[in-house]
């Protein structure tokens, strides 16, 4: 569920709700990428770019990569949807939890999901040989990295042996990048470009603040972009789009802002949180944490939303109850501290 989910059913405007569904960056977008975009809005009378020719160039500079190898165009999900159409597989491997957006996108495709359970008594830590063992049983293998539910991340290192086997096995593998930003890990793109059957998969959405434009790119070997890029057929970016990301992309300072503000942020309601015995607080290399609750709460997303605060939470495989917390601005962070420990009983 997003925001619009939430307040449609209270009929309360989204200005009114306090969005913790969403870790999309709390600082907003780059003041660079809001200037690109009064700036572009002069130009509005011309056409699109329908090669997004620049963008293009400067994300196949930073990731070393040929342009053929790269498609500007919709964000992670709808690609996933392209992905679906073109190969119809019947059965998709997903690292789980799952969330409500791969579960409805792939049953809405007629998808069996193999969830490939990470467990959090053991830190929801990845096992590359059982994970590649799983394979065999799918036609469609997700992973999302880091994870979009308990932020788990895995190497380079680790997805090699995963990208080489499912080449060999012609698999399927899609590679969601949507929250590597906040996090250190670096992207095996160069060696799916090298597998035909392989994509990563990016969006300007979360940590760029730029969910509102809703567009993203994809990368992997020329054999596959040109048969996403076939699919798509026209699908220009919208140009204000366009001269965000190339700003967002460009402005250095803004990374080092973010990943500052994010870790001040932390501190303050891992401090704030300390002393409550109910809630393991858990952090992750994302900018959320995972609240374990040690006593289940009944209702929880309704609990509070009646304090007009929308949440996002789930139940592991082991009957834990878990509430995503992504890090906002502080005086949102400060309400809901206050709220969680009043729902809780604390």
């Amino acid at each position: 569920m997003d925001i619009h989910d939430h307040a449609e059913p209270k009929k309360v405007s989204i200005s009114r709700l306090m969005d913790f569904t969403s870790d999309t960056n709390p600082l907003g977008p780059s003041n660079k990428a809001k200037n690109a975009v009064r700036k572009k809005v002069k130009r509005l009378g011309y056409p699109p770019d329908r090669e997004s020719a620049y963008l293009r160039r400067l994300i196949c500079t930073m990731d070393n990569i040929a342009e053929e190898e790269t498609v500007i165009g919709p964000d992670p999900a709808y690609t996933i949807s392209v992905l679906l159409k073109m190969n119809c597989p019947k059965t998709a491997l997903v690292l789980s939890p799952v969330s409500d957006a791969y579960e409805a996108l792939l049953k809405g495709h007629n998808v069996k999901i193999r969830p490939f359970h990470l467990d959090g008594e053991k830190g929801f830590a990845f096992d590359a040989g059982r994970f590649i063992t799983a394979m065999k049983d799918a036609d469609f293998v997700l992973i999302s990295n880091p994870h979009n539910m308990v932020g788990a991340c895995l190497s380079a290192d680790a997805l090699l042996p995963v990208i080489a086997r499912a080449s060999a096995m012609n698999k399927l593998l899609a590679i969601d990048e949507t929250n590597r930003d906040f996090s250190d890990i670096s992207s095996p793109a160069k060696e799916l470009t090298r597998s035909k059957r392989s994509v990563a998969l990016r969006s300007f959405s979360a940590f760029y603040g730029l969910a509102g434009f809703q567009f993203g790119y994809a990368i992997g070997s020329g054999e596959i972009i040109q048969s996403i890029k076939s699919c798509l057929g026209h699908f220009p970016v919208n140009p204000l789009a366009e001269a965000a990301a190339v700003a967002s992309l460009r402005d250095k300072g803004y990374r080092k802002r973010t990943l500052a503000y994010v870790k001040e942020e932390k501190r303050f309601i891992q401090n704030s949180l300390a002393g409550v015995d109910r809630i393991e607080c858990v952090d992750t290399p994302c900018s959320f944490f995972l609240l374990k609750l040690h006593k289940k709460i009944d209702n929880l997303r309704d609990a509070f939303l009646k304090q007009r605060i929308a949440v996002a939470d789930f139940t592991d495989k082991n009957g834990s109850q878990y509430i995503m917390l992504p890090v906002s601005k502080h005086a949102w962070n400060a309400r809901f501290v206050r709220a969680l420990k009043n729902i809780s009983g604390d």
